[in-house]
């Protein structure tokens, strides 16, 4: 009985590579002694700190309550502090600290390390290609969630 192809579909392998980014990104935060699942978050907050835990519920289009739980782990961890906003008592600002900027050299290597691996083989200019086209689509399902929330 012949084998059907599977159909090549965009969703299909950015899902996979997200998947395997899971698996690279657990595995460089434990060699680092950090909780898994915390290098977006704590990636994202050192490139700018002093945001609200809203905000990075919103830049990660996940639910409060799993960031919350994550920020939870780094604080544990001792990477970052949460505190309440003076101007808006509502709101808890997220810092990185002392202990966070200095594992930055590593963390942002781990980054570099992962962007090599998915770039292997490609040449500068494959790269730039592969790099606008993979942004296209981000623009482009943003676009489609803004519009279905607009719609709500």
């Amino acid at each position: 009985m012949p084998t059907r192809e599977k159909p090549r579909m965009a969703g299909r392998y950015i899902g996979a590579i997200h998947r395997f980014a899971r698996r690279y990104f657990a595995a460089q935060m434990e060699g680092l002694g950090l909780p898994p699942g915390a290098f977006p978050l704590i990636f994202r907050l050192l490139r700018r700190d002093n945001v609200s835990q809203d905000e990075l519920a919103d830049d990660f289009l996940v639910d409060k309550g799993t960031t919350a739980r994550t920020l939870a782990r780094l604080e544990e961890a001792g990477l970052i502090t949460r505190s309440v906003d003076e101007e808006d008592r509502r709101v808890k600002r997220v810092r990185v600290t002392d202990r966070a900027r200095e594992m930055a050299p590593d963390i942002r290597a781990a980054a570099r390390a992962w962007n090599d691996k998915l770039l292997d083989g490609f040449s500068p200019e494959e790269r730039e290609m592969a790099l606008s086209f993979l942004q296209r689509m981000t623009d482009n399902a943003r676009h489609h969630w803004q519009d279905v929330e607009a719609d709500e």
